[in-house]
């Protein structure tokens, strides 16, 4: 168990089941089990909506849980499993905006916005140390993959059919993925390390001239 500042940090997770919704009630139990430990909730907008009602379950009961919803305003996960693994582009995957901020205030605790990269530590800095139950609603660009460990050529495969077979948002798909080659192509440990070295390779193959035999 990783520690910090002499401290043991605990995980929960939903695990392998890819289970929505379960970031809250694990965070409420997590507060209730260990009263004084910090509590804080990393979850996604889509999971988040699905039992944000316990919100109001923070304030009754003033569990001083710091919840940080990543706000992309789509069911992420869903979105690039039907690119990545089916070649499909996304469908029925876009969510109403909701303001979490005033969500939060509406069920008597604090919320906090954050937008700007730049001001992100001292506005979660702030939010973390804010008494009470709080939202921190980040907002992250909704045309950024979330990248595994290693990247398998049949997922990138994949990726090109759904841009090509008409993915609605493909030229700013395009682009961001263009924009995190470029930035992360010199990093051996980014998949896209290892995607620049494979297409170093193959054209570098190409380029050698053919042996001619006698």
């Amino acid at each position: 168990m990783p520690r910090a500042n002499g401290f043991e940090l605990m995980f929960s997770s939903s695990g392998m089941l890819a289970t929505m919704g379960n970031g809250l009630p694990y965070s409420i139990g997590a507060a209730t089990a260990y009263p004084g430990r910090q509590v804080v909730c990393l979850c996604g907008d889509g999971g988040f909506t699905m039992l944000m009602g316990e919100m109001a379950t923070l304030v009754k009961y003033k569990l001083p849980v710091k919840v940080i919803v990543i706000k992309n305003n789509t069911l992420g996960q869903i979105k690039w499993e039907q690119m990545v693994f089916l070649g499909n582009p996304e469908y029925g995957v876009e969510m109403s905006p909701i303001d979490f901020v005033k969500f939060a205030e509406a069920c008597g605790g604090q919320g906090f916005r954050i937008e700007d990269p730049k001001l992100c530590r001292e506005q979660l800095q702030v939010a973390l140390a804010t008494d009470g139950p709080v939202i921190v609603e980040a907002v992250v660009d909704p045309y950024e993959p979330p990248l595994p460990p290693t990247m398998k050529p049949a997922q990138a495969v994949h990726m090109a059919e759904a841009l090509a077979r008409g993915e609605p948002n493909r030229e700013r798909i395009a682009l961001t993925l263009f924009r995190d080659v470029v930035g992360e192509a010199a990093y051996p440990a980014s998949p896209f390390g290892v995607v620049a070295r494979i297409i170093k390779k193959l054209f570098g193959a190409r380029r050698r001239k053919p042996e001619v035999s006698s």
